[in-house]
């Protein structure tokens, strides 16, 4: 059986205590009923972008407050406590409140050190702050937010997502260290062993659980001794993707299975249920959330919700509330069940049948991907630091939600646009939300006409239209300024009996290679009875893929060129539309020196494979099924590499990998530190990059994280607002998210010497020896510094410079040393550079179909799509 390891848990601790938290808040007992309650079915929640504590009105969809608690993009966790929100600041490591009444915050108090492993924990007569990295609690006044006494060590670190208070305030936990289970009594710390290497704690009913994911049982634990009170026998055997949490309103567990999508829930009185299948296997699924006898369960993978009856143990409902992979919260409170972006502006309620009303916590400003089409955010390929890849070239991974920068300071005149959901077209009575976008964001009151005589005022509003037709609809914006914005959309309604109809066929991702998972979905009209998919190659009349779901996903065997046919159908009418999909083989080639076996490249590469990068003297892919590849002069790939991966990047002698939980890995070389990977980054990582002999990690929160070759620390500006990072052989590279270039680290040649033009509308960066790359709008890389050694005399000559097939045009770069390779939009390749091994003449037959490209000590590769 494999334990429960601690990357892989991590990034569930703060969903899996912020929903127990809630469900303790509603039906726990022993806390305090003398504070005046919050409104029935409103709820704090975070907006971590904006700085804000949002409260939000559940039974009518919509939000009543916006209170400002910390800077924009600051990392918060908001937990409910009778009448007011805790806000604990994880940048900062202090405590706020916010109460409903006033709808004003307290300022905050520190409480422990500022780390992303900060958790909070409302009790019956105090707040516990916990660090899950260090292992420390503090406890805290509930009324003024005084720390009670000193910090004190609970564990030598906590096991993430095990850490919770029972009914009489003992905090617990299980030490990730030693596997024991630890609790406070009264300022007493005590602890008993577990027993095992995988335990995970739970709190039902106010008293804690202890599950046994090794020898599969869950024992209920006396509250005062810690001793086994009852015990029950799992249904089937626990893993690593395994979420446990304890049932609200009974004496039991709810355990969801991410690797086989499944949901049980165990009662210590009447053993476990069947298990229900919530999504497909090898899912991600989170905390579940029970209300009565109806479970809710995160599926972060996908973005939806499943909902489960207990008490028949089937599915009720699934429902889309995220229109990608995204860490959310689920947060019961008053029966009623609220779904959270803590970095991002939506959230919403989801009814316990189904329904699922959307909301937005507030608009969100311009961004330069909001100017023109953005590639797909999940995908991630060749040195994802480099910049956000091109669909189809990397394998999906988590959401980045990555903040976004403040507006500057000279605000450029406010424009409006108009966001219309679920889309532009619907049926006559069909619901849509309409929400007002200004650029830049800014205080406004907006005036709705909807074209059929009605109107209405807010950001967002909901409307039907009871006529068919073609409506446009009109905003006016009143701006705090004194200035105002107006904005125009059509929306077409259609007649219930209207005729079916198809307006896209869209597949994600775009450019697949074989044996990556590839999700089909179609934007429709009318009201529809059937759906039918088919897959087929062109000339056949025998489909390869069949599907009836409005919805479908699969994973190629074969490249090649495929036609994806979906047929709907509304009473007798139907309506069918076409695309083709292009599938590659994902094939890596090489070329150049190859003293070290650095360009032979193995069998396991020759299909498959979804990204690349080069090293010193060795080469890395990324294949399909989420494993690391390696040849060359390189350590063996350690095997929680060979699994659950998302991206790669390869340093001179030493590799990362980010783990599809957010995590990185690191092997190799550590003669500096640098494959030893700091706290900081084994949580909420959406971007690496390796460096001579240091590290780098993109963070969620848009803050950037360093190792190995301290001499050098990140800035201030590299703190927040960053979206793609770069690492040089000893210098730094990072992108803000409103297009400028930052740089820091050796600067011998020039290379942290940012020039003007890379100040502003930079999409993409690179960092080499001693030089660096930026790509800017239409394709064009610039560049900087000197190519080639300290030692180096002579200024480089002509081939150095940006030829001007890389002037327009490119799509992503890959630069080493002293060459450089940029990848075209046609799917060819152009180098400049340094040539004495050939390493920038790239073959002909390599120069076309390319997906990705990489580069080494004197040598290339590339990813091609090898249709053939």
């Amino acid at each position: 059986m494999t334990p429960l390891t601690r990357r892989t848990r991590l990034l569930t601790a703060f969903a899996a205590v912020t929903a127990t938290a809630a469900a303790v808040l509603v039906v726990g007992p022993g806390y305090e009923t003398s504070h005046v309650r919050m409104r029935s079915g409103t709820v704090w929640l975070a907006s971590s972008q904006t700085g804000e504590a949002t409260l939000v009105d559940g039974a009518a969809a919509e939000v009543t407050a916006h209170v400002p608690v910390a800077e924009a993009g600051t990392a918060l966790t908001v937990a409910q406590r009778g009448s007011a929100a805790v806000v604990l600041n994880r940048k900062t490591g202090r405590v706020s409140s916010v109460d409903s009444a006033t709808e004003r915050a307290t300022p905050p108090v520190p409480v422990l050190p500022a780390s992303d492993g900060l958790l909070v924990l409302p009790g019956p007569d105090a707040l516990h702050v916990l660090d899950v990295h260090s292992g420390m609690t503090a406890e805290v006044d509930p009324a003024t937010l005084a720390p009670r006494g000193e910090p004190q060590r609970l564990a030598e670190a906590i096991r993430p997502g095990s850490a919770g208070i029972d009914e009489h305030g003992r905090v617990w936990a299980i030490d990730d260290t030693t596997g024991d289970l630890v609790w406070l009594d009264r300022g007493q710390r005590r602890t008993r062993s577990a027993a095992t290497n995988s335990g995970h704690l739970a709190i039902t009913g106010g008293r804690p659980v202890l599950v046994d994911s090794e020898h599969s049982t869950a024992e209920l634990l006396d509250p005062g001794t810690g001793a086994v009170a009852r015990s029950v026998r799992l249904a089937a055997h626990t893993d690593d993707t395994t979420v446990i949490t304890g049932s609200a309103g009974r004496a039991g567990v709810l355990v969801a299975t991410g690797s086989r999508g499944e949901l049980v829930s165990c009662a210590f009185d009447t053993g476990c249920t069947e298990p229900v299948q919530v999504s497909s296997a090898g899912a991600e699924l989170g905390s579940p959330v029970e209300v009565g006898r109806v479970v809710v369960v995160p599926d972060y993978s996908t973005g939806q919700a499943t909902i489960v009856d207990l008490a028949t143990s089937r599915t009720v409902a699934q429902r889309q509330l995220f229109d990608r992979p995204i860490r959310f919260e689920l947060i019961a409170r008053d029966g009623i069940v609220f779904f959270n972006d803590p970095n991002g502006s939506t959230a919403g309620v989801l009814d316990l049948a189904g329904d699922v009303k959307t909301i937005t916590k507030y608009t969100e400003g311009p961004t330069a991907d909001e100017a023109t089409p953005a590639p797909d955010p999940l995908a991630q390929a060749t040195k994802v630091d480099h910049r956000m890849q091109q669909p189809g070239q990397g394998l999906p991974g988590r959401n980045s939600s990555t903040p976004q920068a403040n507006p500057p300071p000279r605000a450029p005149e406010t424009t409006a646009s108009i966001v219309v959901r679920p889309g532009n077209r619907g049926v006559v009575g069909d619901e849509f939300e309409l929400t007002v976008l200004l650029r830049p964001a800014g205080t406004a009151t907006t005036r709705w006409s909807f074209g059929d005589g009605t109107e209405a005022a807010g950001a967002t509003v909901r409307h039907r239209w009871h006529q068919p037709g073609s409506f446009t609809v009109r905003t006016t914006s009143a701006l705090g300024n004194g200035g105002s914005a107006e904005a125009e959309a059509v929306v077409t309604v259609v007649p219930a009996e209207a005729p079916p109809g198809i307006t896209r066929i869209d597949v994600r991702r775009p450019r697949p290679v074989i044996g990556e998972s590839v999700h089909f979905s179609a934007d429709t009209t009318g009201r529809l009875d059937r759906w039918r998919w088919t897959v087929s190659r062109p000339g056949t009349t025998t489909p390869l893929i069949t599907a009836d779901t409005p919805e479908f996903d699969h994973r190629f065997a074969e490249p090649g060129v495929y036609t994806v046919s979906l047929t709907v159908t509304s009473g007798t009418r139907t309506a069918q539309s076409s695309r083709q999909l292009r599938v590659s083989r994902g094939a890596v080639k090489a070329w150049g020196l190859n003293n070290t076996g650095q360009t032979d490249v193995p069998h396991t590469a020759s299909s498959g494979v979804v990204a690349i990068d080069a090293g010193y003297e060795h080469s890395l892919a990324l294949k399909a099924d989420g494993s690391v590849i390696a040849w060359g002069g390189q350590l063996e790939v350690p095997q929680e590499a060979r699994s659950g991966v998302t991206a790669i990047a390869a340093g001179d002698n030493h590799n990362l990998a980010l783990k599809a939980d957010g995590s990185v890995i690191a092997w190799g070389d550590n003669s500096n530190g640098q494959t030893t990977v700091p706290p900081q980054a084994r949580h909420d990582v959406i971007a690496i990059a390796a460096g001579g002999v240091h590290s780098m990690a993109l963070k969620a929160d848009g803050s950037v994280v360093v190792w190995g070759d301290e001499e050098f620390s990140v800035p201030p500006e590299a703190l927040s607002g960053v979206t793609a990072i770069a690492a040089g052989v000893s210098h730094y590279l990072a992108l803000k998210a409103n297009g400028s270039v930052i740089a820091w680290g050796t600067n011998w040649a020039g290379q942290s010497d940012v020039p003007q033009e890379a100040r502003s509308g930079v999409t993409a960066i690179a960092a080499g020896t001693a030089h660096s790359l930026a790509l800017l709008p239409g394709g064009s890389v610039i560049s900087w510094g000197r190519p080639g050694w300290p030692a180096a005399a002579e200024e480089p000559g002509d081939e150095y410079e940006v030829p001007p097939a890389a002037k327009a045009g490119v799509t992503s770069f890959s630069t080493h040393f002293t060459h450089n390779l940029a990848l075209k939009t046609d799917g060819s390749v152009v180098g400049w550079g340094s040539n004495a091994q050939g390493e920038a003449s790239v073959p002909a037959e390599y120069n076309h179909g390319v997906l990705a490209v990489a580069t080494g000590w004197y040598y290339s590769l590339v990813l091609l799509e090898d249709l053939e």
